[in-house]
């Protein structure tokens, strides 16, 4: 059921859908549905024409609103899709920094270790006392974030995202629908 209404949503939005956009952005139309207005004072006491224009004014402001309110919800699900791809991405790019923070640690740890035994070495070649130096504690970078442990959690990255949205429920609707 959800793959036929997916195709028939596909199939309105690619051939029929474009088209009232198209009409109802056309400039000409717009000015010509504005004048409109005048013979609706200027023809006041013919009723045939001021129901006949009032009806098309009324059905142009539905068919604006609602064409408005679907490309409004096109594009905060689209914003919202891109929201997920750029914390997906700061989320890639930050294991990327941990991994190569921990291949400078084991790094630095390696060349610590080797001038250790230098430094023995160098203590038994002279016959000097050799007093070993204590090395640093490694860094955890979670901990060194601004919101802690917390930011690293599974289902973060989506609380924050949506707690940022307004909250509608027809987008809820659609969001539902989409997932």
């Amino acid at each position: 059921m959800n793959v036929k209404l997916e195709k028939v949503n596909q199939l309105l939005d690619k051939y029929v859908l474009p088209w009232p956009v198209r009409f109802l952005s056309n400039r000409f139309v717009i000015l010509c549905t504005i004048a409109l207005l005048i013979p609706l004072v200027v023809y006041a006491s013919n009723q045939v024409l001021v129901l006949l224009v009032n009806s098309y004014l009324n059905t142009m402001g539905v068919a604006v609103s609602s064409i408005v309110l679907l490309y409004a919800t096109i594009s905060e699900i689209h914003q919202k899709q891109i929201a997920e791809m750029q914390e997906q991405r700061a989320q890639e790019d930050h294991s990327h920094v941990v991994e190569m923070h921990a291949l400078m640690q084991q790094s630095l740890e390696k060349q610590e270790e080797q001038i250790e035994e230098l430094n023995r070495a160098i203590s038994i070649l002279t016959g000097k006392a050799y007093i070993p130096r204590k090395t640093g504690s490694k860094v955890n970078l979670r901990s060194l974030h601004p919101r802690g442990e917390a930011r690293f959690k599974k289902y973060d990255t989506s609380k924050r995202i949506s707690s940022g949205m307004r909250q509608n429920v027809m987008i809820e609707q659609v969001r539902k629908g989409g997932e």
